[in-house]
């Protein structure tokens, strides 16, 4: 589970009368790179300990496997990077689970292999489970740092039309099949796929999917930036 409260956060928060508790699952199972999956809990404590978003807490699981089960006392899951045919074939992972999960109110957070995965498809190469069904995904071999743009759309994760840098490892460049805009896009053409979105968040029922096509959990880390990509699929911002 996360880290407790520690040092300042508690100093800042005895003045409120309520910090509200993100309960967030990550799947850990076959599939995974380990290191995504470290990196996103090293993210998650400094957030709670540095109190980088004032009034939330994020109590975080991992799991080896995802179920209708293990998925009912959670807001969200992330999906983090790995193999996504592992993810999408395995039987490791109860898409149909997801698919309730999600439509119900919850969200759903994919961070490159999790994000082709939950892809309506890959240009080329198989069909996602569809939980951004209007979302396409072009495979990217490109590994190494990456600028990307936060735009107007995105505004609620960072300033409008900032630009910041992320670890990018063969995650996907995306487009819309319809009218979505992005919250982010590539702003260079290191991917090979400039101005194509880099983070793109879409509704499934009730519920909020966001798919990133890097890496914000990795060097160089951005836990803001992933904590409010959290918030952003919790409905909280």
């Amino acid at each position: 589970m996360g880290y407790p409260l520690t040092g300042d956060f508690n100093a800042v928060n005895n003045t409120q009368k309520h910090v509200e508790e993100i309960k967030v699952l990550i799947y850990s199972g076959e599939g995974t790179m380990p290191e995504s999956v470290d990196s996103i809990q090293e993210c998650l404590n400094k957030t709670n300990s540095q109190n980088l978003t004032p009034y939330f807490y994020y109590d975080y699981a991992t799991t080896n496997e995802v179920t209708a089960n293990n998925l009912s006392s959670y807001d969200v899951l992330i999906l983090p990077g790995g193999d996504s045919s592992s993810y999408v074939k395995g039987s490791s992972i109860d898409s149909a689970a997801i698919k309730q999960f999600v439509s119900g109110g919850k969200g759903y957070m994919g961070i490159c292999a999790g994000a082709y995965a939950a892809s309506n498809r890959v240009d080329g190469y198989y069909s996602g489970w569809g939980l951004a069904s209007t979302v396409n995904t072009k495979n990217v071999i490109y590994e190494g740092p990456v600028p990307i743009t936060i735009t107007s759309n995105g505004n609620m994760l960072g300033a409008e039309s900032s630009t910041v840098n992320l670890h990018h490892q063969k995650g996907p460049a995306m487009y819309s099949t319809a009218s979505d805009a992005a919250m982010a896009n590539y702003a260079d053409n290191k991917t090979g796929y400039q101005n194509y979105a880099a983070i793109f968040g879409v509704n499934y029922g009730s519920g909020r999917v966001l798919l990133s096509g890097s890496h914000p959990e990795a060097d160089p880390q951005n836990p803001l930036l992933l904590a409010r990509m959290i918030l952003w699929t919790a409905k909280k911002i």
